[in-house]
């Protein structure tokens, strides 16, 4: 009887994924019934495993290397414990480095397609326009306190509050517009 693809995953401390790949590209075959037989599937594994092959045959002759034994269940290794595979460990820090120029990339991409800008320049922006903001809104009472004074009616009132925050508001547009942004 077999274990389920994720089991025998952990079994080898690898992902799920590297077990359904190693099946898809018949390094490994599962039992009929879908489940897959530890032990042979470690065979076909080491076997048909080009790095591997690679490996023992650069450092010593596979009569001299004695076989690997197939882990037990007993807990998955740890992602980024290290590892004394000079193979992986190689791997793992290509990976690394793959991922940040990705990021890298991305991240140039979106600052020449003007979705992004340097955090310098994003501070600038909202320094100016918190600036404008404040100086209106401050400059508010002093100006429109005799108008609201002298005036009964209360649309005039309404409408001398409302042309002044339109005020700010287009102020801030053209601000904005100004920036690039």
């Amino acid at each position: 009887m077999g274990i389920s693809i994720r089991a025998y995953a952990r079994l080898r401390g690898c992902s799920e994924s590297a077990v359904r790949k190693a099946i898809s590209s018949k390094r490994i075959k599962p039992d009929p019934d879908g489940t897959i037989d530890s032990d042979r599937a470690n065979k076909e594994w080491e076997q048909n495993t080009f790095v591997n092959a690679t490996l023992r045959s650069s450092t010593t002759k596979p009569a001299q290397q004695p076989r690997p034994q197939p882990r037990t269940i007993t807990s998955a290794p740890s992602v980024d414990a290290p590892s004394s595979d000079p193979v992986q460990s190689y791997l793992r820090a290509r990976a690394v480095k793959e991922t940040f120029n990705a990021k890298v990339a991305q991240m140039e991409y979106e600052e020449r397609a003007g979705r992004l800008i340097q955090a310098s320049r994003a501070a600038e922006y909202a320094s100016t326009f918190s600036a404008i903001i404040k100086d209106h809104l401050m400059a508010m009472p002093d100006r429109l306190a005799p108008m609201l004074a002298a005036i009964d009616d209360e649309r005039a009132a309404h409408r001398i509050l409302f042309n002044d925050v339109s005020a700010v508001l287009k102020k801030l547009s053209k601000a904005v517009a100004d920036a690039g942004l």
